[in-house]
C-alpha cells in the first residue's frame, strides 16, 4: 500500500511543455502524468492542488460513497461566478431543493415524447445542407461544430422551454445568429476566468463590455421565454410542469421571496426568481455546447473511418428514408456501439471533481486523503488505459462492445461521471444523439475534406469540441 502521493508542481514552463499554453487537451496531460507517477498523484498549481485518480476500483469508491466526496469546491467556486444559483453549484439541502423542481424531467420515459421533435430539427439541418450540395457537390463543410451546436440549441429550445431560439433559420446557415454568438462570447470569456483568482475572475466579468453585451442578449432571451410561459393560463402551466423544464421552473417560483430568504434552508420551498433565471442560463449554455460537441465529434469520426459509416447504413437496411420509430431506433445495436465508442474516445468533459468531507484512503491505491481535499477523476485516461481494454484504446474501434471488450469495468468509461452527481441530463443526450445520428446515416455520407481542414484537434470550452473539422456531404 502506498501512503503517500507524487507531486508536481505546474509552472509556466511545464505549461509550455505540455502545450496548455496552446490548447494543449488536459485529457493527454493526465495521461503523461499517470505514466510517470502512476494512477494516483497530486498537481500543485500556486497554492491550489488537484489530486488526480486514474484507476477504475478507486474512480468508483469516490462516485459511490457521496457523503465522504461532495461536489467539488473548486468546481462550485469557478462556476458559481455565473451559475451560483443552479443545481451544479449547490450542495446538501440546496441541491435537495433544486432536484426536487429539476430531476424528474429528465426522467427517460418523458424525453421519449421528444423523438419527432428531434426529427423535425434534424430535417432541417439536412435541408440546409441540401441547399449547398445541390449548388456545389464538392462544397467541404467547415462549419459543422457551430451546425451542430446550432442543432442541439434549436432541440433543446423546443424540449426545454417550448421556444423557437431560430438557430437553424435558412438565414444562417452559414453564419451564426445573434443569440448563439452571445453564448459563444459568454462561454469564450467566462473560461477565461477558470485560470484566475475568484475575486480577479468577477472583477474581469463585471468590465468586460463583451461580456456585458452577451449577457443583455441572453437575459432578453430568458426573460422573452419567462414571459411566454408565464402568458399561458394556470391551468396551462400546471398541466405541462410534468413534462416542461420551463412550465415547472415557473409553477416553482416563490410567491413571497422575501419570507422565504429569511426561512432556513430547510423550511424553503420552490424557486427565486434569479434561481430560475440561473437555472434557464444553465440550461440554455447545456444546450448548445454537450450534445453539439458529441454530434460534431461524431461527424467527424464518421468521416475519417467509412467502414463504420458504411455498417451503420446497412443496419438501417430498407428503411432509408423511412420516418423510424423509435422502437426501431432502439433496435439499432451496432449504432448503439458506435456512440459508446464516440462516448468513450473522446468524452464531453475530460473528468470531473469532489473534495472530501472528511479524512479518507483510497481503498486501490491506498492514497491518504484528507478533508478538504480536491480530487479529480480522469474520464479520459480510464477510457484510454490499455490495461482495461483487451483492444487498443487508442483505436476507435466501435466493435470492441460486441466482442472482447463487451464486459469492460463499468468505471473505464464514465462520459457522464458517476454517483448522485453525475450529468443529470445524460438520458437525454444519448436518446437525441442516437436519433440524430439514425436520422442523419438515413441520408448522407460524410467525407473526409483533407488533412488540412480535417485534422482534429481538441477546443477545451465547458466541453471538449472538435478544433479542424472539414467534410463532404454527399446525399445517399
Amino acid at each position: 500500500m502506498h501512503f503517500f502521493l507524487r507531486v508536481e508542481t505546474i509552472n509556466f514552463a511545464l505549461l509550455v511543455s505540455l502545450d496548455l499554453t496552446r490548447g494543449g487537451y488536459i485529457g493527454d496531460v493526465s495521461r503523461q502524468f499517470q505514466e510517470k507517477y502512476g494512477d494516483t498523484f497530486q498537481i500543485w498549481l500556486g497554492l491550489a492542488h488537484l489530486i488526480f485518480i486514474c484507476d477504475p476500483k478507486d474512480a468508483q469508491y469516490v462516485f459511490s460513497h457521496r457523503h465522504i466526496y461532495e461536489q467539488g469546491d473548486m468546481h462550485i467556486t469557478q462556476y458559481g461566478l455565473v451559475f451560483n444559483d443552479t443545481i451544479i453549484c449547490n450542495i446538501g439541502l440546496q441541491y435537495k431543493r433544486h432536484a426536487a423542481v429539476i430531476l424528474p424531467l429528465f426522467r427517460r420515459a418523458k424525453i421519449l415524447n421528444n423523438y419527432d421533435l428531434i426529427i423535425d430539427c434534424t430535417d432541417k439541418l439536412l435541408n440546409q445542407w441540401r441547399s449547398i450540395t445541390d449548388s456545389d457537390p464538392n462544397h467541404i463543410h467547415l462549419n459543422i461544430v457551430d451546425q451542430c451546436q446550432n442543432l442541439s440549441l434549436a432541440i433543446f429550445g423546443f424540449i426545454g422551454f417550448d421556444y423557437d431560439l431560430q438557430t437553424l433559420d435558412e438565414s444562417n446557415i452559414n453564419h451564426t445568429n445573434k443569440l448563439t454568438q452571445a453564448l459563444n462570447d459568454f462561454t469564450e470569456i467566462f473560461l477565461r476566468t477558470l485560470d484566475l483568482p475568484n475575486f480577479i475572475g468577477r472583477l474581469y466579468l463585471k468590465l468586460n463590455s463583451r461580456y456585458r453585451r452577451a449577457r443583455i442578449t441572453i437575459d432578453e432571451c430568458l426573460n422573452q421565454i419567462m414571459e411566454q410561459e408565464q402568458r399561458k393560463t394556470p391551468e396551462e402551466i400546471a398541466q405541462r410542469k410534468r413534462t416542461s423544464l420551463i412550465a415547472s421552473l415557473v409553477t416553482s417560483l416563490q410567491e413571497d421571496e422575501k419570507a422565504e430568504a429569511a426561512k432556513p434552508e430547510q423550511d424553503k420551498k420552490g424557486l427565486s426568481r434569479q434561481e430560475v433565471i440561473h437555472e434557464l442560463l444553465l440550461f440554455l449554455i447545456a444546450g448548445s455546447e454537450t450534445t453539439g460537441a458529441v454530434i460534431a465529434w461524431f461527424i467527424y469520426l464518421m468521416s475519417k473511418h467509412p467502414r463504420v459509416q458504411a455498417k451503420i447504413k446497412a443496419e438501417l437496411g430498407e428503411n432509408k428514408y423511412d420516418r423510424l420509430t423509435v422502437e426501431q431506433v432502439e433496435s439499432l445495436t451496432y449504432l448503439d456501439c458506435v456512440l459508446r465508442e464516440v462516448f468513450r474516445f473522446l468524452p464531453p468533459a475530460p473528468g470531473a471533481t469532489r473534495t472530501l468531507t472528511v479524512d479518507d484512503r483510497l481503498p486501490e491505491s491506498g492514497a491518504q486523503l484528507h478533508k478538504g481535499d480536491e480530487v479529480f477523476i480522469s474520464f479520459y485516461s480510464l477510457a484510454r488505459d490499455k490495461r482495461y481494454w483487451k483492444i487498443d484504446p487508442d483505436l476507435f474501434y466501435p466493435e470492441r462492445f460486441q466482442n472482447e471488450d463487451k464486459d469492460h469495468h463499468p468505471y473505464v468509461s464514465i462520459p457522464f461521471g458517476g454517483g448522485h452527481r453525475q450529468c443529470i441530463g445524460q438520458d437525454l443526450a444519448r436518446f437525441e444523439l442516437k436519433v440524430i445520428a439514425t436520422r442523419l446515416m438515413q441520408y448522407v455520407t460524410f467525407g473526409d475534406g483533407g488533412a488540412e481542414v480535417n485534422s482534429g484537434g481538441y477546443v477545451q470550452k465547458l466541453m471538449t469540441l472538435p478544433k479542424h473539422v472539414g467534410v463532404t456531404i454527399t446525399f445517399d
